[in-house]
């Protein structure tokens, strides 16, 4: 039985309960227009930003704006190699370069080309090359006194073989070469080249040019001319080679003779990342009637970004009568 007390505080607890009902479904109501109204703002938002919003905050795809309306037309337009249309990665130095006319093969190191095969016009690079010998080189091959330097018939100073260079390309497929080779601070010779490209086979996993060198050396006086043949093929979207070939000789020699020498640069190239690209370098020099010597360089190329790039290997020279290992690198800063 209630009592008279009870039966009004039981009627005032169920209007309590009943009241506080209501204001949570107020309150419940009020929070989801409040929310539905937020997102709707975000995504008006997102109409106008676009990626600078999260993803689940753009606008529904029936709104969006379709990608090809926001491509340019000389994109669309773009040939399209079905080699390499797939997981293109995004552009670095070794990869803008040829890219249009032909497979993108990187540069060899330690005897690099003036442009990569299929350069644009306008493209232009400043880089140096310095090689560091790990042991003295005090023998003569072939009446040279410095033979593994850049310069192998100059003084041997027993300093950093270092070479800064400046390229550019003059038209599509075309550049030219300036450089001077130098030991320490001294410089030993001054050297200019041109590179042709002379088109792509094989649904454009082949593509091939020539370069031409004149190099004059300061002490002692005298020229020698480079003759190369250029050929690159992409294997696939990670294995690249590139091959270089011809004959270099020696005009006013102090030696006496006309000096003729083969030589041959054949590099394998793997893409270990987008911005990674490791190699195997080895470069072959036969003299006719003289020495030989082969260069073994493994290396790593590092593309720091679109403008920067280092380069850096240890390997070992060796002739037939001397074997010197050594460091070798490049700084490359292209505009």
């Amino acid at each position: 039985m209630i009592s008279d007390m009870t039966f009004p505080l039981v009627i005032t607890r169920q209007r309590f309960l009943k009241h506080r009902c209501r204001m949570g479904q107020g309150i419940l109501t009020v929070t989801v227009l409040v929310i539905s109204l937020t997102v709707s703002d975000l995504r008006c938002a997102a109409e106008e930003l676009g990626p600078k919003l999260p993803a689940w905050m753009a606008p529904p795809p029936s709104v969006r704006t379709p990608p090809w309306e926001s491509m340019g037309q000389d994109f669309l337009e773009r040939p399209r190699n079905p080699v390499f249309a797939v997981d293109t990665p995004p552009p670095t130095i070794e990869r803008v370069s040829g890219e249009e006319k032909g497979p993108r093969i990187p540069e060899p190191m330690v005897f690099d080309l003036i442009r990569p095969l299929g350069a644009k016009r306008g493209e232009a690079e400043f880089n140096s090359l310095g090689r560091i010998p790990l042991s003295h080189k005090a023998k003569q091959v072939d009446g040279a006194s410095d033979p593994l330097g850049l310069v192998r018939r100059s003084q041997d100073r027993q300093g950093i073989e270092w070479a800064p260079e400046i390229e550019y390309a003059l038209t599509d497929g075309l550049a030219v070469e300036f450089e001077l080779p130098m030991e320490s601070v001294s410089v030993e010779a001054y050297k200019v080249a041109g590179q042709a490209t002379f088109g792509t086979l094989w649904d454009h996993r082949f593509i091939h040019g020539a370069q031409v060198i004149a190099q004059y050396n300061i002490d002692p006086r005298f020229w020698t001319t480079t003759w190369l043949y250029l050929a690159g093929f992409r294997i696939d979207k990670t294995w690249s080679v590139l091959g270089m070939f011809g004959p270099r000789f020696e005009h006013g020699s102090s030696n006496g003779r006309f000096h003729k020498e083969l030589l041959s640069n054949v590099t394998l190239f793997a893409e270990v990342t987008n911005r990674v690209v490791a190699a195997v370098e080895t470069n072959f020099w036969q003299v006719l009637g003289g020495h030989s010597a082969v260069l073994v360089m493994p290396q790593i190329h590092y593309e720091v970004d679109l403008h920067w790039m280092i380069q850096g290997g240890i390997g070992v020279r060796v002739t037939n009568d001397l074997t010197l290992p050594e460091i070798g690198f490049r700084l490359i800063r292209e505009f």
